[in-house]
């Protein structure tokens, strides 16, 4: 991200169509403060470090892979073990994330992880990745890379608490992984927290035996799995995300324009490529840089006039325009309204 822009101005990509145009983009609410509060992290200075506003005006924002890493990074310098273990306690989390709770209401471990793992998407920019056989069931924590970037270690830490504690709440039993594989060495406190020492290796896992993933869950909830499967759903739709090569420049665009940066030189040197080569790509989507910057200007254009206070100038010029009545002439130009019918439609006060 790393705008120099105001942190007022920035927007919220789900009311453009219903697509999410940021690169894995990721739901960060606006009650995530008070949760972070809750056991004591302080959550302004978390914010500043990862670069979040700290205020939010609407319900959340969405962030970046790179602005989540920076948000886990920053907390981990602010909690301690004990802080950490709270943190991974589900009976608090669960109220702040509809994936988890979805995961509790299963009726049992195995069909609680699977679940939690076809949405784990929607509360970070990782995978969860499901094993089983006929004796154990694993699971696997890793970015949704390839594994080409490590996670931090406060997410791997937290993952594997997080589950251990799903699963001991849902049976009402004292569950105790078979095996625990991390990538960085375990605090001791975490390890008392386990049960089971975990060993060092090139991934993060943790392993259960397939006879207590299928003892029942105590917290087995059908009717509210009926309400959150549909949202679920929905909330995994508006995640999709383009990945051709004009939507990543559209991306890097709606960075850079409001910071005055969007020229062809700057989003070629971001991206590691010559302007030659830049062009060629686009080219090869038939699509050109213009359009892209003209695409990346209305979908900005469209979501501060539905979503935010701005004047019609302030509009103009956070896209790039020294002229107000150049962008109202290319906002008609793209949606066939002028920008006071635009903001109507949408119950804007002009």
């Amino acid at each position: 991200m790393g705008n120099s822009y105001s942190q007022e101005h920035k927007f919220d990509y789900r009311s453009l169509n219903g697509v999410d145009y940021m690169k894995r983009a990721y739901w960060i609410g606006k009650e995530y403060k008070i949760y972070l509060e809750s056991y004591g992290i302080p959550s302004e200075r978390v914010y500043r470090i990862a670069g979040l506003p700290l205020h939010m005006e609407k319900e959340g924002i969405y962030i970046s892979r790179d602005k989540y890493i920076k948000l886990m990074d920053a907390i981990e310098e602010s909690i301690d073990d004990e802080s950490m273990i709270k943190y991974s306690d589900i009976s608090q989390i669960f109220a702040f994330s509809p994936p988890i709770f979805a995961g509790l209401c299963a009726s049992n471990g195995l069909e609680c992880f699977k679940r939690v793992a076809e949405y784990k998407k929607l509360i970070g920019p990782f995978i969860v990745i499901i094993e089983v056989t006929d004796e154990e069931l694993t699971i696997r924590f890793t970015f949704d890379d390839e594994e080409k970037t490590k996670l931090p270690r406060l997410v791997a830490l937290t993952e594997n608490m997080s589950m251990i504690n799903m699963i001991r709440t849902g049976t009402g039993l004292k569950i105790i992984p078979t095996k625990i594989e991390l990538v960085e060495e375990c605090p001791e406190k975490i390890i008392e927290y386990f049960g089971v020492e975990p060993v060092i290796s090139d991934v993060n896992r943790l392993h259960f035996t397939i006879n207590d993933v299928k003892k029942p869950f105590l917290t087995e909830n059908n009717m509210m799995w009926n309400y959150l499967e549909p949202e679920l759903k929905k909330r995994m739709q508006e995640l999709e995300i383009d990945e051709s090569f004009s939507a990543k420049v559209r991306s890097l665009l709606m960075e850079l324009i409001p910071a005055g940066n969007g020229t062809i030189e700057v989003v070629a040197k971001d991206m590691a490529l010559s302007k030659r080569t830049l062009q060629r790509k686009l080219s090869e989507e038939n699509t050109t840089f213009i359009k892209q910057v003209n695409h990346a200007r209305e979908l900005m254009a469209k979501n501060f006039l539905m979503n935010s206070v701005l004047s019609t100038e302030e509009v103009a010029y956070l896209l790039g325009y020294s002229d107000m009545y150049v962008f109202m002439r290319a906002f008609r130009q793209w949606t066939g309204m002028t920008v006071k019918q635009f903001r109507l439609k949408h119950e804007v006060n002009a």
